[in-house]
């Protein structure tokens, strides 16, 4: 009677009122992909980035936008696109009950990444389909900051081992690539110990960061990188750079550290030991030759007095 009807009618407003409440961007299809419903959500976020008034009301198909996505000229757009009607195909045709899929939708102003869900409506009988665009950018910002932190050295804020391994193995195989030279080179801080036990670790820590901002200075490239190894361990990989190129660099890394005029206590002032590797590698080398040769040269220039550069014999 009237009061099933008004309770059934308050029940409509309720769910339409929590619809459009969830931040969620929820449209559901039917098996053709035609919009019977979608939520405020779904409306703001196409008004928010500018896209077409068919994306954002019921009677459009969604499967189509996405076909007119895929054949535009942006290629991340291209690429969800591509891979979201897939997905929401196979959905609708059964071959999967669900289909999850995250993708970076950046805008000039800042990163953003959002995830797309696609599942059969409950209690359909398979003749619509939920669609569900959710922004995950502060989890993946979250991974990204993670990602970085452990790729680097937390004291200088230098590129560590780990990210070392993999740019020097990159790196190398490019040289091959486009036939061009490759140099490393490798330092330790003199007397280190010593400046530590003398000064304090405090000190001998604000002293690794000054010697982490001079390699920065030097490795203004995007095939070059400054690292800490570890310790009083670094290094510098000088990608597209002969020998000469490589001595240029150490003689001013040389200068650099002297201009520091830090006082190393007993030892007068703060000075350090490198070794050079340079190579024209071809594609029967890897970059284990290369680091090697650079910590032979390294072993050279300690044994021989420290304060000094040495090269590999083959530089």
């Amino acid at each position: 009677g009237p009061i099933s009807a008004c309770v059934m009618s308050k029940s409509s407003e309720l769910h339409t009122l929590v619809f459009n409440s969830l931040d969620e961007q929820i449209a559901v299809i039917d098996r053709e992909g035609a919009i019977v419903d979608l939520n405020a959500a779904w409306r703001e976020h196409g008004r928010d980035n500018n896209l077409a008034a068919k994306f954002m009301c019921a009677g459009a198909n969604y499967l189509n936008v996405l076909v007119d996505a895929d054949s535009g000229s942006d290629a991340d757009e291209q690429n969800f696109a591509g891979r979201a009607r897939k997905g929401i195909l196979e959905v609708i045709g059964g071959k999967r009950d669900s289909f999850y899929y995250e993708y970076p939708c950046h805008s000039p102003d800042e990163k953003r990444w959002f995830m797309m869900r696609v599942v059969r409506l409950a209690d359909s009988a398979s003749r619509f389909f939920v669609v569900a665009h959710q922004d995950i950018t502060q989890r993946k910002l979250a991974e990204e900051e993670a990602k970085y932190a452990s790729l680097r050295d937390p004291l200088t804020g230098l590129a560590n081992r780990r990210y070392f391994t993999r740019f020097l193995k990159s790196e190398f195989q490019r040289s091959i690539r486009d036939r061009s030279s490759i140099s490393l080179i490798e330092l330790d801080v003199d007397h280190f110990k010593d400046y530590n036990d003398e000064l304090g670790h405090p000190a001998g820590d604000e002293c690794l960061v000054q010697v982490g901002l001079v390699l920065r200075e030097l490795s203004q490239r995007p095939t070059d990188l400054a690292v800490r190894l570890g310790g009083d361990e670094f290094a510098l990989v000088l990608g597209n750079t002969n020998v000469a190129g490589a001595k240029k660099v150490s003689d001013s890394l040389q200068k650099a550290i002297k201009g520091l005029g830090i006082s190393n206590g007993k030892s007068g002032s703060l000075s350090i030991s490198v070794g050079v590797a340079s190579v024209h590698p071809h594609e029967h080398q890897d970059e284990s030759m290369l680091l090697k040769e650079a910590d032979e040269a390294l072993y050279h220039a300690k044994t021989s007095g420290r304060n000094q550069v040495k090269f590999a014999e083959s530089a």
